[in-house]
Protein backbone atom coordinates (compact mmCIF):
# COMPACT_ATOMS: atom_id res chain seq x y z
CA UNK A 1 0.00 0.00 0.00
CA UNK A 2 1.42 3.59 -0.90
CA UNK A 3 2.45 5.14 2.10
CA UNK A 4 2.14 9.30 2.39
CA UNK A 5 5.31 11.17 1.60
CA UNK A 6 6.66 14.43 2.33
CA UNK A 7 7.69 16.64 -0.35
CA UNK A 8 7.11 17.10 -4.07
CA UNK A 9 5.78 13.46 -5.41
CA UNK A 10 7.81 11.95 -8.34
CA UNK A 11 6.97 11.38 -11.56
CA UNK A 12 5.12 14.02 -14.05
CA UNK A 13 7.14 17.22 -12.28
CA UNK A 14 5.84 19.29 -15.12
CA UNK A 15 1.75 17.76 -14.32
CA UNK A 16 2.25 19.48 -10.82
CA UNK A 17 4.13 23.03 -11.92
CA UNK A 18 1.12 23.49 -14.24
CA UNK A 19 -1.79 22.78 -11.54
CA UNK A 20 0.04 23.85 -8.56
CA UNK A 21 -2.01 27.11 -9.19
CA UNK A 22 1.73 28.92 -8.72
CA UNK A 23 3.65 30.57 -11.64
CA UNK A 24 6.07 27.75 -12.65
CA UNK A 25 6.42 26.54 -16.04
CA UNK A 26 3.64 25.46 -18.08
CA UNK A 27 5.35 24.71 -21.38
CA UNK A 28 5.82 20.71 -20.67
CA UNK A 29 4.52 18.88 -24.19
CA UNK A 30 4.12 15.73 -21.24
CA UNK A 31 1.61 18.08 -19.39
CA UNK A 32 -0.35 19.49 -22.23
CA UNK A 33 -0.82 22.62 -24.21
CA UNK A 34 -0.39 25.07 -21.20
CA UNK A 35 -3.75 27.12 -21.95
CA UNK A 36 -5.61 23.82 -21.58
CA UNK A 37 -4.44 23.64 -17.54
CA UNK A 38 -4.70 27.56 -17.14
CA UNK A 39 -8.29 26.86 -18.06
CA UNK A 40 -8.73 24.09 -16.11
CA UNK A 41 -6.81 26.33 -12.76
CA UNK A 42 -9.80 28.94 -13.40
CA UNK A 43 -12.68 26.60 -13.98
CA UNK A 44 -11.84 24.17 -11.15
CA UNK A 45 -9.98 26.98 -8.78
CA UNK A 46 -13.43 28.76 -7.33
CA UNK A 47 -15.36 26.10 -7.00
CA UNK A 48 -16.76 25.57 -3.41
CA UNK A 49 -18.84 23.06 -2.66
CA UNK A 50 -16.74 20.45 -4.80
CA UNK A 51 -12.92 19.52 -3.86
CA UNK A 52 -11.56 19.37 -7.30
CA UNK A 53 -8.34 18.34 -7.93
CA UNK A 54 -4.99 16.29 -9.23
CA UNK A 55 -3.15 13.22 -8.12
CA UNK A 56 -0.09 11.74 -9.46
CA UNK A 57 -0.13 8.02 -10.42
CA UNK A 58 1.11 7.58 -6.94
CA UNK A 59 -1.88 9.12 -5.31
CA UNK A 60 0.29 12.59 -4.28
CA UNK A 61 -1.85 15.85 -4.69
CA UNK A 62 -1.04 18.51 -7.32
CA UNK A 63 -3.30 20.39 -7.45
CA UNK A 64 -6.22 22.35 -5.29
CA UNK A 65 -9.21 24.51 -5.14
CA UNK A 66 -11.36 26.73 -2.80
CA UNK A 67 -13.96 24.12 -2.45
CA UNK A 68 -10.88 21.18 -1.25
CA UNK A 69 -10.05 23.81 1.54
CA UNK A 70 -12.81 24.27 2.63
CA UNK A 71 -14.11 20.70 2.62
CA UNK A 72 -10.92 19.19 4.19
CA UNK A 73 -9.54 22.35 5.68
CA UNK A 74 -6.22 22.44 4.21
CA UNK A 75 -4.96 25.29 2.00
CA UNK A 76 -2.81 24.19 -1.13
CA UNK A 77 0.45 24.62 0.47
CA UNK A 78 -0.36 22.78 3.31
CA UNK A 79 -1.76 19.75 0.74
CA UNK A 80 0.55 19.68 -2.23
CA UNK A 81 2.66 17.29 -2.48
CA UNK A 82 1.07 15.07 0.06
CA UNK A 83 -0.42 11.92 -0.71
CA UNK A 84 -4.04 11.49 -0.61
CA UNK A 85 -4.78 9.07 1.90
CA UNK A 86 -4.38 11.34 4.64
CA UNK A 87 -8.11 12.46 4.08
CA UNK A 88 -9.37 8.83 5.38
CA UNK A 89 -9.93 6.92 8.28
CA UNK A 90 -6.76 5.15 9.62
CA UNK A 91 -8.68 1.94 9.79
CA UNK A 92 -9.67 2.52 6.25
CA UNK A 93 -5.70 3.28 5.17
CA UNK A 94 -4.52 -0.07 6.86
CA UNK A 95 -7.00 -2.15 5.11
CA UNK A 96 -5.47 -0.38 1.80
CA UNK A 97 -8.94 0.90 0.89
CA UNK A 98 -7.15 4.29 -1.00
CA UNK A 99 -4.93 2.22 -2.96
CA UNK A 100 -7.45 0.13 -4.33
CA UNK A 101 -9.40 2.99 -5.38
CA UNK A 102 -6.71 4.43 -7.35
CA UNK A 103 -6.41 0.46 -9.24
CA UNK A 104 -9.99 0.01 -9.67
CA UNK A 105 -9.64 3.71 -11.60
CA UNK A 106 -6.81 2.67 -13.52
CA UNK A 107 -8.56 -0.30 -14.64
CA UNK A 108 -12.21 1.02 -15.27
CA UNK A 109 -11.62 4.51 -15.96
CA UNK A 110 -13.41 5.38 -12.80
CA UNK A 111 -13.65 4.53 -9.37
CA UNK A 112 -16.91 6.29 -7.86
CA UNK A 113 -18.02 5.54 -3.77
CA UNK A 114 -19.61 6.83 -0.26
CA UNK A 115 -17.75 6.25 2.99
CA UNK A 116 -15.95 8.75 6.14
CA UNK A 117 -13.38 10.72 5.14
CA UNK A 118 -11.33 12.85 7.30
CA UNK A 119 -10.82 16.80 7.89
CA UNK A 120 -7.45 18.43 8.48
CA UNK A 121 -9.04 18.99 12.40
CA UNK A 122 -9.75 15.20 12.57
CA UNK A 123 -13.56 15.44 12.32
CA UNK A 124 -15.33 13.13 9.86
CA UNK A 125 -17.51 13.69 7.47
CA UNK A 126 -19.64 11.95 4.68
CA UNK A 127 -17.89 12.20 1.32
CA UNK A 128 -19.55 11.14 -2.16
CA UNK A 129 -15.71 10.31 -4.14
CA UNK A 130 -15.71 10.17 -7.73
CA UNK A 131 -11.94 9.56 -9.13
CA UNK A 132 -11.00 9.18 -13.05
CA UNK A 133 -7.80 8.12 -14.50
CA UNK A 134 -6.39 10.42 -16.79
CA UNK A 135 -4.29 9.04 -19.64
CA UNK A 136 -2.10 9.94 -22.43
CA UNK A 137 -2.85 9.06 -26.31
CA UNK A 138 -0.71 5.96 -26.16
CA UNK A 139 -2.36 4.69 -22.82
CA UNK A 140 0.03 5.46 -20.20
CA UNK A 141 -1.13 6.47 -17.37
CA UNK A 142 -0.91 10.36 -16.24
CA UNK A 143 -2.67 10.37 -12.89
CA UNK A 144 -6.24 10.84 -11.69
CA UNK A 145 -9.19 13.86 -11.37
CA UNK A 146 -10.67 13.21 -7.71
CA UNK A 147 -13.78 14.64 -7.01
CA UNK A 148 -15.38 15.11 -3.30
CA UNK A 149 -19.05 16.19 -1.87
CA UNK A 150 -19.61 16.87 1.39
CA UNK A 151 -22.94 14.80 2.16
CA UNK A 152 -22.59 14.69 6.18
CA UNK A 153 -25.94 16.55 6.54
CA UNK A 154 -27.70 14.12 4.10
CA UNK A 155 -25.94 11.09 6.09
CA UNK A 156 -27.25 13.07 9.49
CA UNK A 157 -30.88 12.70 8.15
CA UNK A 158 -30.34 9.78 6.92
CA UNK A 159 -29.44 8.61 10.55
CA UNK A 160 -32.15 10.38 12.22
CA UNK A 161 -34.64 8.86 9.72
CA UNK A 162 -33.61 5.24 10.19
CA UNK A 163 -33.45 6.07 14.02
CA UNK A 164 -37.45 7.42 13.82
CA UNK A 165 -38.04 4.22 11.74
CA UNK A 166 -37.09 2.20 14.42
CA UNK A 167 -38.64 4.16 16.96
CA UNK A 168 -41.95 3.98 14.50
CA UNK A 169 -41.49 0.10 14.46
CA UNK A 170 -41.03 0.20 18.21
CA UNK A 171 -43.94 1.78 19.23
CA UNK A 172 -45.90 -0.25 16.27
CA UNK A 173 -44.71 -3.25 18.56
CA UNK A 174 -46.18 -1.95 21.54
CA UNK A 175 -49.78 -0.50 20.23
CA UNK A 176 -49.73 -4.09 18.61
CA UNK A 177 -49.25 -5.63 22.09
CA UNK A 178 -51.26 -3.51 23.42
CA UNK A 179 -54.31 -3.73 21.55
CA UNK A 180 -53.25 -7.59 22.22
CA UNK A 181 -54.14 -6.59 25.92
CA UNK A 182 -57.39 -4.48 24.98
CA UNK A 183 -58.75 -7.51 23.18
CA UNK A 184 -57.86 -9.70 26.57
CA UNK A 185 -59.35 -7.03 28.72
CA UNK A 186 -62.79 -7.27 26.46
CA UNK A 187 -62.56 -10.86 26.56
CA UNK A 188 -62.63 -10.45 30.46
CA UNK A 189 -65.35 -7.43 30.46
CA UNK A 190 -67.45 -10.13 27.99
CA UNK A 191 -67.77 -12.89 30.63
CA UNK A 192 -66.29 -12.50 33.92
CA UNK A 193 -67.35 -8.82 34.86
CA UNK A 194 -70.66 -9.71 33.23
CA UNK A 195 -71.67 -12.92 35.34
CA UNK A 196 -71.75 -11.17 38.73
CA UNK A 197 -74.03 -8.46 37.24
CA UNK A 198 -76.53 -11.40 35.63
CA UNK A 199 -76.30 -13.04 39.13
CA UNK A 200 -77.08 -9.52 41.14
CA UNK A 201 -80.13 -9.30 38.41
CA UNK A 202 -81.22 -12.67 38.76
CA UNK A 203 -81.59 -12.44 42.23
CA UNK A 204 -82.60 -9.00 42.54
CA UNK A 205 -85.83 -10.30 40.61
CA UNK A 206 -86.49 -13.34 42.91
CA UNK A 207 -86.64 -10.64 45.55
CA UNK A 208 -89.22 -8.17 44.61
CA UNK A 209 -91.20 -11.74 43.39
CA UNK A 210 -90.75 -13.70 46.27
CA UNK A 211 -89.84 -10.90 49.02
CA UNK A 212 -91.68 -7.52 47.84
CA UNK A 213 -94.14 -7.73 50.23
CA UNK A 214 -92.23 -7.66 53.68
CA UNK A 215 -89.50 -5.63 52.07
CA UNK A 216 -91.61 -2.42 52.62
CA UNK A 217 -91.08 1.42 50.75
CA UNK A 218 -87.53 1.64 51.47
CA UNK A 219 -86.60 -1.94 50.95
CA UNK A 220 -87.91 -1.77 47.35
CA UNK A 221 -86.31 1.39 47.16
CA UNK A 222 -83.14 0.60 48.03
CA UNK A 223 -83.81 -2.72 45.87
CA UNK A 224 -84.49 -0.80 42.68
CA UNK A 225 -81.66 1.21 42.83
CA UNK A 226 -79.67 -1.75 43.35
CA UNK A 227 -81.01 -3.10 39.91
CA UNK A 228 -80.61 0.58 38.28
CA UNK A 229 -76.96 0.12 38.56
CA UNK A 230 -76.76 -2.51 37.64
CA UNK A 231 -78.39 -2.35 34.45
CA UNK A 232 -75.84 0.76 34.14
CA UNK A 233 -72.73 -1.04 34.86
CA UNK A 234 -74.10 -3.48 31.98
CA UNK A 235 -74.47 -0.71 29.58
CA UNK A 236 -71.17 0.96 30.59
CA UNK A 237 -69.52 -2.71 29.92
CA UNK A 238 -71.11 -2.64 26.61
CA UNK A 239 -70.27 0.52 25.73
CA UNK A 240 -66.32 -0.47 26.47
CA UNK A 241 -66.34 -3.18 24.42
CA UNK A 242 -67.69 -1.52 21.70
CA UNK A 243 -65.06 1.11 22.22
CA UNK A 244 -62.36 -1.67 22.26
CA UNK A 245 -64.11 -3.42 19.18
CA UNK A 246 -63.30 -0.43 16.70
CA UNK A 247 -59.97 -1.51 16.44
CA UNK A 248 -59.54 -4.82 18.04
CA UNK A 249 -62.73 -6.69 16.20
CA UNK A 250 -62.59 -4.45 12.99
CA UNK A 251 -63.89 -5.36 9.61
CA UNK A 252 -61.77 -4.99 6.36
CA UNK A 253 -63.16 -2.11 4.28
CA UNK A 254 -65.31 -2.39 1.18
CA UNK A 255 -67.74 -0.47 -0.50
CA UNK A 256 -70.52 0.52 1.55
CA UNK A 257 -74.22 2.42 0.41
CA UNK A 258 -74.79 4.02 3.20
CA UNK A 259 -78.40 4.42 2.33
CA UNK A 260 -79.07 1.12 3.15
CA UNK A 261 -77.36 1.60 6.55
CA UNK A 262 -79.08 4.25 7.12
CA UNK A 263 -82.36 2.44 6.96
CA UNK A 264 -81.63 -0.84 8.40
CA UNK A 265 -79.97 1.74 11.43
CA UNK A 266 -83.80 3.23 11.15
CA UNK A 267 -85.11 -0.24 12.38
CA UNK A 268 -82.88 -0.61 15.56
CA UNK A 269 -84.33 2.58 16.32
CA UNK A 270 -88.06 2.22 15.81
CA UNK A 271 -88.53 1.85 19.78
CA UNK A 272 -86.62 5.14 20.25
CA UNK A 273 -88.42 6.64 17.59
CA UNK A 274 -91.68 5.46 18.86
CA UNK A 275 -91.29 6.68 22.29
CA UNK A 276 -90.01 10.13 21.83
CA UNK A 277 -92.73 10.48 19.32
CA UNK A 278 -89.97 11.67 16.98
CA UNK A 279 -89.05 11.80 13.02
CA UNK A 280 -85.54 11.12 11.31
CA UNK A 281 -85.41 12.03 7.83
CA UNK A 282 -82.90 10.57 5.38
CA UNK A 283 -81.48 12.05 2.72
CA UNK A 284 -79.61 10.96 -0.42
CA UNK A 285 -76.32 9.80 1.04
CA UNK A 286 -73.61 8.49 -0.45
CA UNK A 287 -71.38 5.29 -0.82
CA UNK A 288 -67.92 4.92 0.36
CA UNK A 289 -65.42 2.03 1.21
CA UNK A 290 -65.92 1.15 4.64
CA UNK A 291 -66.51 -1.02 7.59
CA UNK A 292 -70.03 -1.66 7.42
CA UNK A 293 -70.70 -2.67 11.14
CA UNK A 294 -68.67 0.32 11.89
CA UNK A 295 -70.77 2.83 9.89
CA UNK A 296 -74.28 1.41 10.96
CA UNK A 297 -72.60 1.73 14.69
CA UNK A 298 -71.72 5.43 13.90
CA UNK A 299 -74.89 6.13 12.15
CA UNK A 300 -76.91 4.58 15.26
CA UNK A 301 -74.91 6.88 17.94
CA UNK A 302 -75.35 10.08 16.30
CA UNK A 303 -78.73 9.70 15.21
CA UNK A 304 -79.86 8.13 18.61
CA UNK A 305 -77.90 11.09 20.19
CA UNK A 306 -80.29 13.43 17.65
CA UNK A 307 -83.41 11.54 19.36
CA UNK A 308 -82.32 11.50 23.04
CA UNK A 309 -81.81 15.40 23.37
CA UNK A 310 -84.08 16.46 22.57
CA UNK A 311 -87.07 19.11 24.34
CA UNK A 312 -88.92 18.25 26.44
CA UNK A 313 -91.91 20.05 24.93
CA UNK A 314 -90.68 19.30 21.30
CA UNK A 315 -90.93 15.99 19.64
CA UNK A 316 -87.06 15.53 18.32
CA UNK A 317 -86.41 15.31 14.56
CA UNK A 318 -83.22 14.35 13.59
CA UNK A 319 -82.12 14.72 9.46
CA UNK A 320 -79.34 12.82 8.12
CA UNK A 321 -77.90 14.60 4.68
CA UNK A 322 -74.29 14.20 2.78
CA UNK A 323 -73.21 15.87 -0.30
CA UNK A 324 -69.32 14.55 -1.67
CA UNK A 325 -66.62 17.06 -1.01
CA UNK A 326 -63.96 17.41 -4.34
CA UNK A 327 -60.90 19.11 -3.79
CA UNK A 328 -58.25 20.06 -6.05
CA UNK A 329 -54.93 17.52 -5.58
CA UNK A 330 -56.37 15.94 -2.88
CA UNK A 331 -58.61 12.86 -1.72
CA UNK A 332 -62.81 12.92 -2.59
CA UNK A 333 -64.49 12.85 0.41
CA UNK A 334 -68.50 12.07 1.70
CA UNK A 335 -69.64 14.56 4.26
CA UNK A 336 -71.96 13.34 6.93
CA UNK A 337 -74.58 15.71 8.27
CA UNK A 338 -76.88 14.10 11.23
CA UNK A 339 -78.74 17.26 12.22
CA UNK A 340 -81.66 17.58 14.98
CA UNK A 341 -83.58 20.00 17.15
CA UNK A 342 -82.26 18.83 20.27
CA UNK A 343 -81.28 20.89 23.32
CA UNK A 344 -77.72 21.80 21.86
CA UNK A 345 -75.02 22.46 23.78
CA UNK A 346 -72.21 25.36 24.29
CA UNK A 347 -69.42 25.08 21.45
CA UNK A 348 -66.79 25.58 24.36
CA UNK A 349 -67.56 22.11 24.82
CA UNK A 350 -66.46 20.82 21.96
CA UNK A 351 -63.45 18.80 22.47
CA UNK A 352 -64.53 17.21 25.23
CA UNK A 353 -68.16 15.62 24.08
CA UNK A 354 -66.05 13.37 21.87
CA UNK A 355 -63.61 11.77 25.22
CA UNK A 356 -64.58 8.89 27.53
CA UNK A 357 -67.00 9.21 30.38
CA UNK A 358 -67.37 13.41 29.33
CA UNK A 359 -71.23 14.05 30.16
CA UNK A 360 -72.68 17.96 29.45
CA UNK A 361 -75.92 16.50 31.78
CA UNK A 362 -76.46 14.56 34.59
CA UNK A 363 -77.80 10.58 34.21
CA UNK A 364 -80.77 12.06 35.74
CA UNK A 365 -81.67 14.01 32.75
CA UNK A 366 -80.40 11.94 29.94
CA UNK A 367 -79.26 8.35 29.88
CA UNK A 368 -75.83 7.51 28.64
CA UNK A 369 -72.34 6.40 29.47
CA UNK A 370 -70.70 9.27 27.71
CA UNK A 371 -68.95 6.99 25.44
CA UNK A 372 -70.88 7.20 22.42
CA UNK A 373 -69.66 10.00 20.84
CA UNK A 374 -66.64 8.45 21.48
CA UNK A 375 -66.78 5.59 20.32
CA UNK A 376 -67.66 7.69 16.75
CA UNK A 377 -64.95 9.59 16.63
CA UNK A 378 -62.88 6.40 17.19
CA UNK A 379 -64.61 4.40 13.86
CA UNK A 380 -63.87 7.77 11.82
CA UNK A 381 -60.31 8.21 12.42
CA UNK A 382 -60.17 4.14 12.07
CA UNK A 383 -61.33 5.31 8.38
CA UNK A 384 -59.24 8.18 7.93
CA UNK A 385 -62.16 11.18 8.32
CA UNK A 386 -62.53 13.76 10.97
CA UNK A 387 -66.00 14.56 12.71
CA UNK A 388 -66.67 17.42 14.43
CA UNK A 389 -70.37 19.45 15.65
CA UNK A 390 -71.83 22.96 15.34
CA UNK A 391 -74.43 23.68 17.94
CA UNK A 392 -76.43 26.31 20.15
CA UNK A 393 -77.91 25.99 23.66
CA UNK A 394 -81.82 25.32 22.61
CA UNK A 395 -81.11 25.40 19.06
CA UNK A 396 -80.17 21.62 18.26
CA UNK A 397 -76.79 20.58 16.94
CA UNK A 398 -75.19 19.40 13.83
CA UNK A 399 -72.37 16.38 13.70
CA UNK A 400 -70.41 16.43 10.37
CA UNK A 401 -68.89 13.49 9.56
CA UNK A 402 -66.25 13.07 6.38
CA UNK A 403 -64.97 10.56 5.13
CA UNK A 404 -62.62 9.23 2.45
CA UNK A 405 -64.80 7.68 -0.55
CA UNK A 406 -61.91 5.43 -1.13
CA UNK A 407 -59.24 4.02 1.71
CA UNK A 408 -55.96 4.16 1.26
CA UNK A 409 -54.25 1.51 0.11
CA UNK A 410 -52.21 -1.62 2.88
CA UNK A 411 -49.40 0.66 4.41
CA UNK A 412 -50.84 3.49 2.98
CA UNK A 413 -50.90 7.04 4.86
CA UNK A 414 -54.13 8.44 6.04
CA UNK A 415 -52.81 11.39 7.75
CA UNK A 416 -53.36 13.04 3.94
CA UNK A 417 -57.58 13.17 5.00
CA UNK A 418 -56.82 14.64 7.90
CA UNK A 419 -54.45 17.08 7.23
CA UNK A 420 -56.77 18.20 4.38
CA UNK A 421 -59.45 18.92 6.11
CA UNK A 422 -58.07 20.28 9.56
CA UNK A 423 -60.43 22.50 9.62
CA UNK A 424 -63.30 20.39 10.49
CA UNK A 425 -60.68 19.11 13.75
CA UNK A 426 -63.29 19.08 17.01
CA UNK A 427 -65.80 17.18 18.97
CA UNK A 428 -69.18 16.74 20.64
Amino acid sequence: MQTERQGKPEGSPHLHQAFRGDDAPRDSVEAGPPETHEYFRQLVGPVQDYAIYLLDPQGHVLSWNAGGERIKGYTAAEIIGQHFSRFYPAEVVEQGWPQHELEVAEREGRFEDEGWRVRKDGRRFWAYVVITSWKDAAGNLKGFLKITRDLTDRKEAEEALRASEEQLKALAQRLQRSNRELEQFASVAAHDLQEPLRKIEAFGDRLRAKCGDQLGEQGKDYLERMQGSAVRMRRLINDLLAFSRVTTKAKPFEPVDLSEIAQETLADLEGSIQQTKGRVEIGELSSVEADPLQMHQLLQNLIGNGLKFHKPEEPPVVKVTSRLVHEPGRAHFCEITVEDNGIGFEEQYLDRIFQVFQRLHGRQEYEGTGIGLAICRKIVERHGGVITARSQPGRGAAFIVRLPIEQAKEGGDRGESREADHDLDGGR
